[in-house]
């Protein structure tokens, strides 16, 4: 069975959304469609129920779930064996990064095409939740995201590569203000959807929680992007990694914010335990190089 029917099932399950699962599976809502449809066929069994609220685990579909779980993690254990087997290195490597990351992925990937000069190197962008999903799945070699130390598994090595820290990103043109809460208190705030970015997302809430703020978002967007193009725009003000400074026009600034821990979180650099001893060894090299480079750059 095509383990990609399976992900589909569980993702659709989990999500109970076909525009949130094809979002997460990077396919189109038709494909899942189709997918889920070729489940059904296969198996012969309704596995959910289609209504306005989405997608409901039919009483098959829930009782057929945890089989399907175990299925596929015995099927990312097979090839975890395989790889760990295999003699001949794979011939591309699958590179995740967040926005928060930019600057230190392209310079680590930039390292380690000169030492793999033989090797495609795949980047992409995506949201941490996503690429921890991938990693398990094998679907990912290396991943450029927020440290999940609660959630370690066992045949995925890393090191942590960085401290990020919140900022406010405001036009250069808005009125000054002593504080970040003074900015908070006269503008709109901007936001990245919970579904885009949950752990973005849980931090900006975390720290306002802890600046006791009960702020309602003026508008949300589907990515960094898009905030800061409504704050060059003046909708509004928002709070963003302080690395998107990276891709910021000329008139935004980024505000840090300092002396809060709930402001702060640790971004590591994630691996896959199957690959090749000598590039894991290579990887680890330059996690120490990226890590010095990114002090010197900021």
């Amino acid at each position: 069975m095509d383990t990609r029917l399976l992900r589909a099932f569980i993702t659709l399950a989990e999500t109970k959304n076909y525009r949130e699962a094809s979002s997460r599976l990077y396919i189109s809502q038709p494909a899942l469609t189709k997918q889920i449809q070729l489940l059904e066929k296969q198996l012969d069994i309704v596995l959910f129920e289609r209504g306005r609220h989405g997608a409901v685990l039919s009483d098959h579909g829930r009782a057929l779930l945890p089989y399907a779980e175990h299925t596929l993690n015995h099927m990312a254990e097979l090839l975890n064996q395989a790889a760990a087997l295999r003699e001949t290195p794979p011939l591309s490597l699958n590179v995740g990064f967040g926005i928060a990351t930019f600057h230190e992925a392209s310079f680590f990937v930039a390292r380690l095409k000169e030492q793999l000069p033989n090797v495609t190197i795949l980047l992409e962008d995506m949201p941490s939740h996503v690429m921890r999903e991938k990693l398990v799945q094998h679907q990912l070699d290396i991943a450029f995201t927020r440290s999940d130390k609660q959630n370690s598994v066992e045949y995925l090595a890393s090191r942590p590569l960085k401290i990020e820290t919140l900022a406010l990103a405001v036009t250069k043109d808005q009125q000054p203000h002593s504080t970040i809460n003074d900015y908070l208190a006269q503008y709109p705030l901007l936001m990245l959807r919970a579904q885009r970015g949950q752990g973005l997302y849980q931090q900006v809430q975390h720290y306002l929680q802890s600046e006791n703020l009960h702020i309602t978002p003026r508008q949300e967007a589907s990515d960094i992007q898009t905030l800061i193009a409504l704050v060059a725009a003046k909708v509004g003000i928002s709070l963003v990694p302080y690395s998107a400074k990276q891709i910021g026009g000329e008139n935004i600034d980024f505000i840090p914010i300092q002396d809060n821990a709930n402001a702060q979180w640790q971004v590591d650099l994630v691996w896959q335990t199957t690959l090749p001893k000598t590039w894991q060894s290579l990887i680890e090299k330059l996690v120490e190089e990226t890590s010095k480079q990114t002090i010197t750059h900021m």
